[in-house]
């Protein structure tokens, strides 16, 4: 019988001393890493403009931008809103582009034309280019709103109320992670001709709404109740039926409030764009297009593994209950309609397909070819307007 080999004790003390450092580096590292999620994911903040990108020229139909590194926006195909400092435009069909300077149509929509950069662009003022389109809000598209209030468990929160047809349908329309109102104008439109009134809330966290106890974005966990007093206000206002309708994150508050509130079954159907129904994957997303902090070294999925554990246990995140996708077969029982763009960069279209893949029966998923994040309408609107147009037609009926 062969005898076993003891290792060396050089060889145990080398071990020893590699196991101590991945010991330590995914301790120390995933503190670093949870705060880092902490502060880029959970901390409530307000609408911020995404500056970095200059006017080179500028006339009456077209205008030249740059940037300093590449970036999906400037090249994004169809319409997109730019905001700069007293004024506002929009963009359209991109005419020439050699990856940093893009020439593209415009028009003017508000204010006067932005400053032109013939200076190094550290010393220009920047420009903002947004998704959204709109500047202000429903009056954008032609259609008269009111400002509304409705009451949840946090106390009174703000909405524009878009009346519509005989007031038997409404949809309630949830905004995206630390964006705005102003998302949801696009669509707008479309519920408007399909006879329903549409209520834009706003809910907490939001600047002008109350904060959550936690003091952090709770991803559905907490926000579901926002979309219950949002729901009972539609209902004591004459609704019979309602739409869901959740912009990115704001499709997490709804897959909640459909698990949690004794409201759900009034609930006729639900329209997703983009949806964020799991946050885990988005962070997880997010951490593979980052570097250790002070190196050009990726940070190893082991350690992301780590720093979300750290977080959850410090703040209580619970990555499982705010995965609602994977729970989709449970939470999903009327017609979804799901736009998600394959150029997506913050929440993968993968997300969007294992929600289907949980209801297939219930969910019709659109998947928008070069479409980044929520910019499905930007590429093609009439596509977009005749595809969610059917489904409300059909879904109303």
């Amino acid at each position: 019988m062969t005898a076993i080999k003891r290792l060396p004790r050089w060889s145990k003390i080398v071990i020893g001393l590699i196991a101590l450092f991945g010991l330590l580096f995914h301790v120390g590292g995933g503190f670093v890493f949870a705060d880092m999620i902490r502060d880029d994911a959970l901390i409530p903040q307000p609408p911020t403009p995404d500056y970095g990108v200059y006017v080179v020229t500028v006339d009456a139909d077209t205008i030249t931008i740059t940037s300093e590194k590449e970036r999906q926006d400037t090249t994004h195909p169809g319409l997109a809103g730019l905001a700069w400092n007293g004024g506002y435009g929009r963009l359209g069909e991109i005419l020439s582009s050699d990856g940093l300077t893009v020439t593209r149509s415009f028009q003017l929509v508000s204010g006067t034309m932005p400053d032109t950069c013939s200076v190094p662009l550290a010393e220009c003022d920047p420009v903002d280019i947004e998704g959204y389109t709109y500047q202000t809000g429903p009056k954008d598209v032609g259609l008269a709103s009111a400002e509304v209030s409705y009451q949840s468990s946090l106390g009174t929160m703000g909405a524009w109320q878009v009346d519509s047809g005989d007031g038997s349908v409404w949809a309630i329309h949830a905004h995206g992670w630390r964006a705005a109102r102003r998302e949801t104008v696009r669509s707008l439109p479309t519920y408007h001709e399909a006879g329903i009134t549409s209520l834009v809330i706003d809910y907490r966290n939001d600047p002008a709404a109350p904060d959550d106890p936690s003091g952090f974005y709770r991803f559905g966990r907490t926000e579901w109740e926002d979309i219950e007093g949002a729901v009972r206000f539609a209902l004591d206002n004459g609704a019979e039926e309602i739409i869901l309708v959740g912009y990115s994150t704001g499709a997490a508050a709804h897959m909640a409030f459909l698990e949690q509130s004794a409201l759900a079954d009034r609930v006729t159907a639900v329209v997703f764009d983009s949806p964020n129904i799991d946050m885990g994957e988005t962070v997880r997303v997010a951490a593979a297009d980052r570097t250790i902090p002070g190196t050009s070294l990726p940070i190893p999925g082991s350690l992301t593994f780590s720093a979300m554990l750290i977080a959850d246990l410090r703040w209580d995140i619970g990555w499982d209950e705010i995965n609602y996708a994977d729970r989709a077969a449970e939470i999903i029982g009327v017609p979804t309609l799901v736009f998600h763009g394959l150029a997506d960069e913050i929440v993968p279209v993968d997300v969007s397909r294992r929600l289907q893949a949980q209801a297939p029966d219930l969910v019709l998923l659109i998947e928008t070819p070069e479409a980044g994040h929520v910019k499905s309408w930007n590429i093609d609107p009439d596509n977009y307007k005749a595809t969610l147009g059917e489904f409300l037609a059909g879904a109303t009926s």
